[in-house]
Parts: structure tokens; sequence; C-alpha cells
């Protein structure tokens, strides 16, 4: 449960960082990047569905945080959870490339057609699915555009309590994450998010093999943790306490951590008592339907085991495909936080299509 307990604070880190990155773009362009994407409902498919092929979840996090914002339309929404496969897509990347990106590309073709596809049904429904806008423009927001730092007024005598209280979270977050106490369970997945490099050079005893890791999450985290501490050292105090202390820390952090922790030790409970590997048997219905079923969970982990039977040739690539569809690593845990009435939607929508292609293909 410690696991469990780290991963809830990394993603709850990452979302809020994220809607903390486009308030303060938003604010900064004076919503030109947002609504440009709310009036472009075409441009925004082809973008949440390529956010959604990037290996990991973090593509999925910052869509999801777009339109719990209502920047992005429900058939974005939906194409980008159709288009990623979370971390199972390093796995696939690794030890089958070929058939990687043709399974990306078939969901990339079919996240946009179905995003097409859900906006057009739904164009006159845009804001009936629960989602508020919060990135909005206050009056003072023009007013401020320099900041607090760089007038020279910047003090810690006049460091108020909101600016310190974010400061010192970001600063220990980045502390626990980077000396490992608190660390992503991608890791104890056994995902490829750690990437080896090898070096070679010839010693007296002979060749030397030297290897170094790059942990590609820690590092974008890192970056997006630095990119955060720089918004809240620098913002004026309207922007820090109307954007970031009432939107983002009140109307979102409570939300957000509880339901993910919620979700993460509900899947946690059923990894520990359910052998997922004893049900993947029987006829190609029944593993047709398991597949799915199994698509369902938001977690990267049980997913690999399709990977697994596809590489071992026990099931045929329709099968692995369903599963793709349906699964959608950690990206959807934000929107269940967020909307669960979404989520909900959004899984029964790609179970109905995952069931469809698979049944066809059989």
């Amino acid at each position: 449960m410690v696991s469990v307990i780290g991963q809830t604070v990394i993603i709850t880190y990452f979302v809020l960082s994220m809607i903390t990155v486009i308030e303060y773009i938003n604010v900064k362009t004076n919503g030109i990047c947002n609504n440009y994407m709310r009036k472009h409902e075409w441009l925004q498919i082809f973008i949440a569905a390529f956010l959604g092929l990037i290996p990991g979840c973090l593509g999925s996090y910052s869509l999801v945080s777009l339109y719990t914002h209502d920047v992005v339309s429900f058939g974005a929404l939906v194409a980008n959870l159709i288009a990623t496969t979370g971390d199972e897509a390093f796995f696939m990347y690794a030890l089958m490339p070929k058939t990687a990106l043709l399974v990306n590309g078939i969901l990339l073709a079919l996240a946009v057609a179905v995003g097409y596809g859900v906006n057009f049904v739904a164009k006159h429904k845009r804001n009936t699915c629960g989602q508020e806008k919060h990135f909005e423009l206050h009056e003072a927001d023009h007013v401020h555009k320099t900041n607090d730092f760089s007038r020279g007024d910047f003090t810690l005598k006049k460091l108020s309590f909101h600016r310190a209280v974010m400061l010192v979270s970001i600063v220990v977050f980045m502390t626990l994450l980077l000396t490992g106490v608190i660390e992503d369970n991608h890791h104890d997945n056994g995902s490829l998010t750690t990437i080896e490099l090898g070096f070679h050079h010839s010693g007296g005893d002979g060749d030397v093999h030297e290897s170094k890791t790059i942990d590609w999450v820690t590092v974008t985290f890192a970056i997006i943790s630095l990119f955060s501490l720089f918004i809240v050292l620098t913002v004026p105090e309207h922007f820090l306490d109307h954007h970031l202390w009432n939107h983002v820390i009140k109307k979102h952090f409570v939300k957000v951590f509880l339901w993910t922790l919620f979700a993460l030790s509900a899947i946690y409970i059923m990894n520990f008592y359910l052998d997922v590997e004893r049900f993947v048997t029987g006829n190609y219905f029944y593993v047709l339907l398991v597949a799915v079923a199994i698509g369902v969970i938001p977690e990267s982990g049980p997913h690999l085991i399709f990977i697994s039977l596809y590489l071992s040739g026990t099931i045929p690539l329709p099968i692995l495909l369903a599963n793709s569809i349906v699964q959608d690593g950690h990206g959807a845990i934000p929107l269940f936080a967020e909307n669960k009435k979404d989520f909900f939607i959004v899984k029964g929508l790609k179970l109905v299509i995952a069931l469809v292609i698979g049944m066809f293909f059989c």
C-alpha cells in the first residue's frame, strides 16, 4: 500500500502541475491558445490522438486536464484515450517494433475516426458531459503584465502564505522523487520507461561494459516541476491566489487525490487476489471478453499479459488490438477523479468498439 500512496501523490502532483501550466499559458496569451483549440475541433482530434500515442500516460494526463476545463471536446477525449496504450507502448516498441507501429497506426486511424464521429453525434451537446469552465481570465490579469519578481518587490519578507506552501510542496516533491523515496510504480511493472545506454572501452583486462540509465518519466516530472517552480516564483499575487490557490488547489487537489487513492487501492487489492493469467485461457470469444474486461482496468501492468501471450503465439493480433483499444494505462484515472460519468461512458464506448473489431476479425 505504500507504493499506492506514492503513486497517488505522483499522479495528483502531475495533474495539478499540468493544470497550473495550462492556467499560466492561458493568462499569458490572453486565452488565445485555449480559444483557438475550442474553435477548431478538427485540430483537437489530431492533437488529442497524437498525445495519446506518446508512450506512457503523460499525454493523456494533459488532454484530460484540457477536457475537464472545457478546452477540448468529448470527441477529443475519446480519441486520446483510444490512441493511448500507456506504458505497454514501451514494451511493444522494444519487443515487437513492427507490430507496435501497426497497432499504433490502427489506433491512430480509429481514434481520429471515432473522435470525429463522437463530435458529429454530440455536436449540440458540448457542455452536457459535466466539465466546468475554470480557465477564466480576470480584469486584473491584463494589468499585471510584469510579475512581482521582475519588479524587484518579491522578497522573503513579503512571501505570502499561499506562495510559501506551494513553493515548499514543489521542492519537497522534487526531493522525494529524485531521491527515490517515492517512485513511479511503472518500474514495478517492468516497463521500459528506463532506457539503458551502453558504453564500451578497452582496458587492460579486455573490453569493459559500462551502462547508465535515463529514467524518462523522472526527467519529465523534473522538467514539469521546474516549470511549476518558476511559475509559483514569478507570478503576481492575483494569479497565485485566484488561479492557482482558489482553482488548482481548492477545486482539484482533494478530489483528485482521494479518488485516485481509491482507484489505485481497489486495483491493488484486485491484483493481489486475482491471477489474471489463469483466466486468459479457452476459446477465442472467451479470451476476447477477458481481454476487453481487463482493458477496463485503469492501470499499467495487467495488460502486459496480452503482449506476452501474443509474442508466444497464444493469441492472435485482434485480441491484442482489442485490449489496446479499451485500456489506457493510468491515463483515465484523473478523469475518474473529476468526472466518473464520463469515465464510464468512454470506457463503455471503447469496450463496444473493441468487441466489434475483435469479433469482425475472429
